[in-house]
């Protein structure tokens, strides 16, 4: 991933020297956190405490003006707002910019058995980032009229696992296949499994299917 920050004109003016931090909120407080720094006089080009072997600029593209951030094996904590402060004794110069991260993850349905006058389905996904949207649907696309329960976990990656459970009452159980979809609302995507019932037991399962929205 390249964060961009060029100069203009494409110039690298004596003694320049080159800052990347990134915006954290703590305690309901906005810092900053050292991602990476360079510096003309004395030689200077090292990564933040939490960047080390991750960032680096590009040499040879210094005399251009170019001083785009490279970023490597991306964490979902990488996301957020980064700013690229490049000064020399005479002027300075900052920008901001948006990194946006995202994941999705392979949806699944486990039939719970008889559950009161209805089959018990649970909808389970692990690994999406930022947190998903999680809905029951009917063959024609339709939001089912279900009373479902939907719990929400982030590990220490920051990825969340979603799991619904609902009960299908047994007429609805014979009718159609029913569908979990799992929606990713910045992709715009989203990810399903679907099931066939008859009376109290499960037919077919369907495969995993990924939709996406232009």
């Amino acid at each position: 991933m390249v964060l961009p920050c060029q100069l203009s004109p494409k110039t690298w003016p004596a003694d320049m020297e080159v800052l990347w931090t990134k915006i954290e909120q703590t305690h309901n407080e906005a810092g900053y956190v050292n991602v990476h720094r360079y510096k003309d006089q004395p030689n200077l080009d090292t990564s933040g405490e939490n960047y080390q072997n991750r960032t680096e600029l590009f040499q040879q593209e210094l005399r251009n003006g170019n001083v785009s951030l490279k970023l490597k094996t991306l964490h979902v904590a990488d996301a957020g707002t980064y700013i690229c402060f490049v000064k020399s004794p005479a002027w300075s110069h900052e920008v901001n910019t948006e990194l946006q991260i995202a994941a999705v993850a392979p949806v699944f349905i486990d039939v719970l058995g008889p559950q009161g006058q209805g089959i018990g389905l649970a909808c389970k996904s692990g690994g999406w980032f930022p947190k998903p949207e999680l809905r029951w649907i009917g063959n024609k696309g339709q939001i089912l009229a279900l009373e479902s329960k939907v719990g929400m976990t982030q590990d220490s990656d920051h990825l969340y696992s979603v799991l619904g459970q609902v009960t299908v009452p047994g007429g609805e159980a014979s009718a159609a296949p029913i569908a979990c979809v799992v929606r990713n609302n910045l992709l715009k995507t989203e990810q399903q499994s679907a099931i066939h019932l008859s009376g109290e037991s499960p037919l077919t399962q369907e495969g995993v299917i990924e939709e996406e929205e232009g």
